[in-house]
């Protein structure tokens, strides 16, 4: 019998599309947490490589017997079961007595439309949404709902994204790309959907999640939001891992992706302008070094100390933090890859740039919204 505390007025939703390799570490984190939501709502778009099965086999079996939370290390690990046979599907169960679980499974949803079919079926007053590929603090569900049942300001709360580097590639790009806490301002923060909690009523009024766009959905989620009033809270506490792409192939097409939304929902024109200049600044530095005098260099140096200022400041917040880091097996570990990550900064940065300013490109000349 679970002793954990239901939160009555509390759903939770997610979508999923083929993450066999993540979903059961997901849910044991979720079935974890310190305090539940009264239910759970799970829409499957279509997975072809079991995503579906493992769902329906976790709920299953936790609703006959206690579930106890494995550590971190266990619950992180891979887990292959292969691909059967589905169909248009709908599961319904109970766990812990008291907390209701639906699974559906409807082939060719986006991220958008799985969202928003999960949360036309809620019937809790906030909802919380999170993703597969993460893992949840113990705390979770209550840190992001407590600052909401508590202070009516707030419509929306979002909480800190970890990175969890088992690679060097990971932790290389933690400090490229996931600020500190301590550089996050609360007054301008917009969270991602995979740490988010919002009032029903708000995802309605703001128009749900646009189903026109397949990438950078929750962004323009929260410029709605926004635009219509709503007031978005930053909890730092309300923590969730959040697994990095691990090569760089991935991490060019989830970069790509991204920008390409922005295009897509005409989102951040200053930020890209920006990067543009940056690099275009780069190549006009480069070639007048070569061809006009090597004194030029100088300025690529300026250039780099700005560019790359923030994340150099993050080395040591990515590398010691024991929650981040886990692929560290010693302090001289630690130093070297230290300095290697210091090395390779500005060259990730010009790659992920480079991934952003393409998918921009791409998205605002080239790509028409989905219907």
């Amino acid at each position: 019998m679970n002793k954990n505390g239901i939160l009555n007025n509390v759903s939770f939703i997610m979508t999923v599309f083929n993450e066999a390799g993540s979903i059961r570490p997901f849910l044991e984190s979720l079935a974890a947490q310190a305090v539940l939501p009264f239910e759970i709502i799970i829409v499957d778009g279509g997975s072809e490589d079991g995503t579906y099965e493992i769902i329906l086999s976790f709920f299953r079996d936790l609703s006959q017997k206690d579930f106890k939370a494995e550590n971190l290390k266990a619950i992180r690990k891979n887990h292959n079961e292969g691909a059967q046979a589905r169909q248009l599907h709908s599961f319904e169960s109970r766990i812990y007595e008291n907390v209701k679980v639906l699974a559906l499974q409807v082939p060719g949803t986006r991220i958008s439309q799985g969202r928003n079919i999960a949360i036309e079926k809620a019937s809790g007053k906030l909802i919380c949404v999170s993703d597969a590929g993460c893992i949840l603090e113990k705390d979770w569900i209550g840190q992001i709902t407590i600052p909401l049942l508590q202070d009516p300001d707030f419509c929306v709360m979002g909480g800190y994204n970890y990175p969890l580097a088992d690679k060097f590639l990971q932790a290389c790009l933690a400090v490229c790309i996931i600020p500190k806490k301590t550089e996050i301002k609360a007054e301008s923060f917009m969270p991602s959907s995979r740490n988010i909690c919002f009032l029903k009523s708000a995802w309605e009024k703001a128009g749900r999640y646009p189903e026109e766009m397949d990438y950078g959905e929750d962004m323009k989620f929260n410029f709605n939001l926004k635009a219509g009033g709503f007031k978005i809270g930053f909890n730092p506490a309300a923590h969730v891992y959040w697994n990095l792409r691990s090569s760089l192939c991935s991490i060019f097409k989830q970069f790509f992706r991204y920008a390409k939304g922005d295009a897509v929902g005409r989102m951040y024109p200053k930020r890209h302008l920006l990067r543009f200049l940056s690099l275009a600044a780069l190549a006009v530095i480069i070639a007048a070094s070569a061809i006009v005098s090597p004194y030029f260099i100088i300025a690529l140096f300026i250039l780099f100390a700005v560019y790359s200022f923030r994340p150099y400041t993050r080395i040591n917040y990515v590398i010691d933090n024991p929650k981040i880091s886990v692929f560290i097996k010693s302090r001289k570990n630690a130093l070297i890859n230290k300095f290697m990550i210091a090395f390779l900064i500005p060259l990730l940065l010009i790659y992920i740039d480079t991934a952003k300013l393409s998918g921009y490109i791409y998205g605002f000349l080239f790509k028409k919204n989905k219907k």
